[in-house]
């Protein structure tokens, strides 16, 4: 009876690990700048300079800032927001049965989720000359 118990248990941990096999709790960040070559933070810690792909969490906000000398620089917020669902990926067409379990585990690990804007396109626009330094 108790290998009984451990089978269950065993079988429940798998099909609730195939649950975020198609997604992931992470996804590919993407930012792209015109010009390109401007310097990329975030306030979740990571930086790169564009066109850059960075790797995040599917779970939580962040804010990113984008700069580049002689050019405005653009704070744009990016949010974490449940897959829409109408949008699918290869991934999402492979069926994987989990049932309740596989919700739940998308669920706490955040791969239901996915950033918006992704990519981030942001167009920067030339600082004007201050006629005062001149």
């Amino acid at each position: 009876m108790r290998h009984c118990h451990l089978t269950l248990v065993l079988l429940a941990l798998g099909i609730g690990g195939c649950a975020t096999v198609q997604r992931g709790p992470t996804e590919t960040f993407v930012v792209r700048s015109t010009p390109s070559g401007a310097e990329v933070f975030s306030t979740t810690g990571w930086e790169c300079t564009t066109p850059c792909a960075v790797k995040v969490a599917r779970r939580g906000d962040f804010v990113v800032t984008v700069r580049k000398e002689g050019y405005v620089t653009r704070t744009v917020s990016v949010k974490s927001v449940p897959v829409q669902k109408n949008k699918r990926t290869l991934g999402d067409r492979v069926h994987v049965p989990t049932g309740l379990i596989g919700s739940a585990a998308d669920l706490a690990s955040g791969a239901n989720r996915e950033h918006q804007p992704n990519p981030l396109e942001v167009t920067l626009e030339q600082e004007s000359p201050n006629p005062a330094l001149d």
